[in-house]
């Protein structure tokens, strides 16, 4: 800050100097730069929290299927309205089947997530396509 000589005494002049607003902009750069990666973790872990709950779904209305009509039909059950990863069934579009699995699969591959496509089946074995995911933390300890 520049000063100011009143009488015999130097007073700081009103303001910011350039100096203190460089410094304030690479505070907010660095803070910046540590909350947006935090902030993408949180946004694929609910995201994919959000497709295992749609995969739980489809598997227990399949089950309901099941336990009415004494098998599978897998042209039932998905859930793709509006969301981060895509619901399908195998064998896909099969009204009589005695095994199916469901799986999600990421609508942006290029998304950096280390789990890639979540699978279910039939028997509630869980699974996920990309090996370098932990399945525990995957599924999120379900």
């Amino acid at each position: 800050m520049r000063a100011i000589r009143y009488g015999r005494r130097y007073k700081p002049a009103p303001g910011m100097s350039l100096l203190d607003l460089v410094i304030a902009l690479a505070i907010a750069a660095i803070l910046l730069g540590l909350a947006v990666p935090s902030y993408h973790r949180h946004v694929q872990r609910a995201d994919r929290a959000d497709a295992i709950r749609r995969l739980l779904a489809a598997a227990g209305c399949q089950e309901r299927l099941r336990a009415s009509e004494g098998h599978y039909d897998t042209t039932r059950c998905a859930d793709n309205e509006g969301n981060a990863y895509t619901i399908r069934f195998i064998p896909p579009d099969e009204p009589e089947t005695r095994i199916f699995s469901v799986i999600a699969s990421p609508n942006d591959p290029d998304s950096g997530d280390s789990c890639g496509s979540l699978q279910l089946d039939h028997s509630g074995h869980r699974s996920i396509s990309e090996s370098g995911g932990s399945l525990a933390a995957c599924w999120g300890g379900r």
